[in-house]
């Protein structure tokens, strides 16, 4: 489909942790993108206000709809599209309908990904390989699937969301840890490949809690000033589309000012 458009995809717009009874080790968090109130709405809106169209991917429909409302009410346009990033096939066919319906992607936001928080001899490996599909192959199949346009275009953008377990595996978080490696090693491979053909390629490590109402909720006593702001987590990403080729960033680091690092 040809078009005139701005396209944008973000993928993830709710995460999910792999969970089972043996998984015992310290205190379970679990980390949820919301499509209400995390970072895959903020990012949604942020392009959407930039004048992009955009494409929405999550495993629920029902996580996807409210954002998609919000978008449209300023008179932007949003397409929702239900599918497993851990699932090949499923993101094939996600693609397939997006650029039927709205055209070939000019940025990739890959923010999907899931977890598992226990210690080492808890890890099942069949769980490994469901996170690692989520994390490592989902971004590897979403980048193949916009690259060939991109490179047709002349331009493009792809964003891959890390996290603090990007850089260090820490006790108790090999379940994140080793598919957020990878997923490092990912987005640096396609930058060293496709950087010099004009699509810029970036990772932003989020180091820290992001201000979901649930997290602040639960932590009732905790300064909100030590939670990074999904809004402004979303300008950062922003900022990274838009910089001039002469100056990209590759990696970026995100933390709030009194995070220890």
């Amino acid at each position: 489909m040809a078009s005139t458009k701005k396209i944008a995809v973000v993928i993830g717009m709710m995460n999910k942790t792999v969970q089972s009874k043996q998984c015992v080790f310290g205190h379970l968090f679990l980390f949820f993108l919301g499509v209400g109130a995390g970072l895959g709405a903020s990012l949604a809106k942020r392009f959407a206000a930039g004048g992009y169209s955009v494409g929405l991917i999550a495993r629920k429909m029902s996580n996807l709809e409210p954002v998609k409302a919000e978008i449209e009410q300023h008179g932007q346009t949003a397409l929702c599209v239900e599918a497993d990033a851990s699932d090949a096939k499923s993101l094939h066919q996600a693609f397939d309908v997006i650029r039927t319906k709205l055209g070939d992607p000019e940025v990739l936001v890959y923010n999907a990904g899931a977890t598992r928080f226990c210690g080492i001899l808890d890890l099942k490996a069949e769980d490994l390989q469901s996170i690692l599909n989520s994390t490592v192959i989902g971004g590897l199949i979403a980048s193949q699937e916009v690259l060939p346009s991109m490179l047709k275009n002349g331009k493009g953008t792809i964003l891959f969301t890390g996290a603090t377990a990007s850089m260090r595996g820490s006790a108790g978080c090999a379940g994140l840890a080793i598919p957020k490696f990878g997923l490092r090693a990912l987005s640096q491979s396609i930058a060293r490949e496709y950087g010099p053909k004009n699509i810029h390629v970036a990772h932003v490590i989020i180091d820290g809690q992001i201000n979901k109402p649930r997290q602040v909720k639960e932590q009732p006593d905790r300064d909100i000033n030590s939670f990074l702001n999904s809004d402004a987590i979303a300008e950062t990403y922003w900022q990274l589309h838009i910089q001039p080729k002469s100056t990209w960033t590759q990696e970026i680091d995100l933390r709030p000012s009194v995070e220890k690092f």
